[in-house]
């Protein structure tokens, strides 16, 4: 019996299928998270060593306990094997041949089956097949489910029989037949088209009225809507012309029932691209669901951005946010001037990624030469406003331009509400570098570093970042007029080392390029009270990034009195996984030319293991069982 609950259908929905019926774009957190950085982290470029994962000398062990009489021992045994394939863990071809040997064992505990089984496709045990065929069908759904798409992969072909066999039968269970649609998808299985066609149909012009006594109670063959989803996708993949009629039928039903029936339809398109087929994609784009109308422009973009063209205004004013994504893909795509001002007016758009998508779409654009000016004029016109998500992409996106006019209004922006607007317009005027700018920049640091000593102000963290990204502008621009305004950063706070750990070591990091080749006894001695500010006791060591700009600064104002405490915090000069002990170090080679050789590899053995070596003292194979 195929009528089932839509609920538990939906359980079963193919990814695809998932992201048709929910369109939404993943929510992501500021647009300039990933791209605002610090170069203060790479100049000077610490070496760090290489880390490698160490695994342990343990297969024979996790043999030994796949081979106990415990249920559970031998499904720990077969997740570690997993695991350590997953980990990186070569020489684990051994193990196949024992986990076989787990996955056939008569009166196997079904969880250990299902581990072993699990771990075959893991190791990519190709020549287990066989075996794990045959587990599939004599065992429950769970190994079935988790099988076949390993059997698909692999396109074993004796696989394929079983799959035609289920769907012909109008009694296979749901889910069991969405499985067998599944894998003669992935294995391109010809003779699934006809079957599939007949369950992607079979639901047409039966209305209420017209249904059988039989379908009315109950025993109706009708697939649920995952199934003819399933077939409709499937079908799709399978054929590239001919699906024009039907899909014509399934796109009729525009009541709110259709909704299965217009999916069905553009799925059935997938490949198609006749002049039919574009008419029926272009009607599908205008759907009310957003998921029938993403999945048809979708489709009209990758024959041709033209064919989607005059659903634009559509696109854009739809709330869906995949929709208008899809849209500034046309814009780009076929670009005009209209167009470029359309792409500039989502520069604001409500969704973090389609705003991103155009803020890099627009960069992209601007790298031909008869489009950058157009480009230039639309962001101009955003960075004048004031919606706060347009002037966050307007600046990363004149950033990205290095459009030096765009600097006066970015000072102006420090003093904007948002943070996704101020810290970003701090990292542009960084990049842009701008030496007119640099005495208003001073001066907003050593108002707002006076302001937050004052204490009380709950974004603190956000001018923190703020603060770091202008005193590394002072500091690149070598802008000595600012020596006194960065000077207030290098002692500790009394409350502690986290207040505006960034900022303050962004002014260590400026002052050491200001002053770079010249002594200056007052200023290293702060710097060193930084380094050697570890107390045993509260308030415990100053910030690491403070000691760590501390110990290069040092180095740059030549301060031989130094050596001492960089050699107690690099006691060898050998590159470590301490950030302090590298700056140290480096700072050493530069006072004394004392280089530290290329760093050495570390490795890592990871502790989580399940089972591991117990090293008995007698010599004797033990184990240690390392419970979760």
């Amino acid at each position: 019996m195929r009528t089932r609950l839509l609920l538990s259908s939906i359980v079963w929905l193919s990814p695809c299928l998932l992201v048709s019926l929910s369109p939404c774009l993943p929510v992501s957190a500021s647009a300039s998270d990933d791209i605002i950085d610090s170069p203060m982290y790479r100049a000077p470029d610490l070496p760090e060593p290489p880390v490698v994962t160490g695994f342990p000398d343990a297969k024979e062990l996790w043999l030994k306990a796949l081979a106990r009489p415990e249920a559970d021992l031998r499904s720990k045994a077969a997740d570690t094997i997993a695991l350590a394939h997953r980990r990186g863990m070569k020489g684990l071809e051994t193990t196949i041949a024992p986990l076989v040997a787990a996955l056939e064992l008569p009166d196997q505990h079904p969880g250990a089956r299902l581990a072993a089984a699990q771990a075959l496709i893991t190791l990519d045990a190709r020549g287990a097949a066989p075996s794990l065929f045959q587990q599939a069908q004599s065992s429950g759904l769970e190994l079935r489910n988790l099988v076949e798409p390993a059997l698909a992969r692999w396109d074993y072909r004796p696989a394929r029989a079983v799959w035609l066999e289920r769907l012909r039968d109008p009694g296979t269970p749901p889910r069991q037949l969405i499985l067998a649609i599944r894998g003669l998808g992935a294995v391109r299985e010809e003779q699934a088209a006809g079957p599939l066609r007949e369950l992607v149909l079979s639901g047409l012009g039966k209305e209420e009225g017209a249904r059988t006594k039989d379908e009315k109670a109950g025993s109706s063959i009708h697939p649920e809507p995952a199934i003819v989803l399933e077939a409709a996708r499937t079908l799709g993949l399978l054929r590239a012309e001919g699906l024009e009629d039907d899909a014509e039928r399934l796109a009729a039903d525009t009541s709110a029932r259709g909704l299965t029936a217009r999916l069905a339809a553009a799925s059935l398109l997938e490949r198609h691209q006749s002049e039919r087929a574009i008419r029926i994609l272009q009607r599908l784009t205008r759907d009310e669901a957003p998921s029938v109308a993403a999945r048809a422009v979708a489709r009209l973009i990758a024959i041709d951005p033209k064919l989607a063209a005059p659903m634009l205004d559509s696109l854009l004013s739809r709330p869906d946010a995949t929709l208008r994504s899809f849209a500034v893909e046309i814009l780009f795509r076929q670009p005009t001037q209209e167009r470029i001002h359309l792409l500039a007016g989502r520069l604001d758009d409500a969704h973090p990624d389609v705003r991103a998508k155009a803020c890099r779409s627009l960069r992209d654009l601007a790298a031909k030469k008869e489009v950058r000016e157009r480009v230039i004029t639309e962001a101009t016109r955003v960075l004048a406003g004031r919606q706060w998500r347009g002037l966050e992409q307007v600046t990363i996106l004149l950033t990205w331009l290095d459009y030096k006019p765009a600097a006066g209004r970015l000072v102006e922006l420090l003093r904007f509400d948002r943070p996704e607007v101020f810290v970003t317009a701090a990292w542009g005027l960084r990049k842009l570098a701008v030496r007119e700018t640099l005495p208003a920049v001073a001066s907003y640091v050593q108002a707002q570093e006076k302001r937050l000593h004052a204490g009380g102000d709950p974004a603190i963290i956000w001018f923190d970042h703020q603060l770091s990204q202008l005193n590394q502008l002072l500091g690149q621009e070598r802008y000595r007029e600012a020596d006194a305004v960065l000077r207030p950063f290098i002692p500790r706070e009394p409350g502690g080392a986290h207040w505006c750990p960034e900022a303050r070591a962004a002014a260590a990091w400026a002052l050491g390029l200001i002053h770079e080749g010249n002594k200056d006894d007052s200023l290293a001695t702060a710097l060193l009270a930084r380094l050697n500010d570890t107390p045993p006791g509260p308030p415990g060591p100053d910030n690491m990034r403070i000691r760590r700009m501390a110990a290069i600064t040092l180095a740059r104002l030549r301060a031989q009195e130094a050596l001492a405490s960089l050699r107690k915090y690099c006691p060898v000069q050998e590159t470590g996984p301490d950030a302090v002990h590298n700056a140290c170090g480096w700072a050493i080679a530069q006072l004394t030319g004392e280089v530290m050789p290329p760093p050495k590899t570390i490795q890592r053995m990871r502790p989580d293991w399940f089972l591991i070596l117990a090293s008995p003292s007698d010599g004797s194979l033990n184990w240690q069982n390392r419970k979760e």
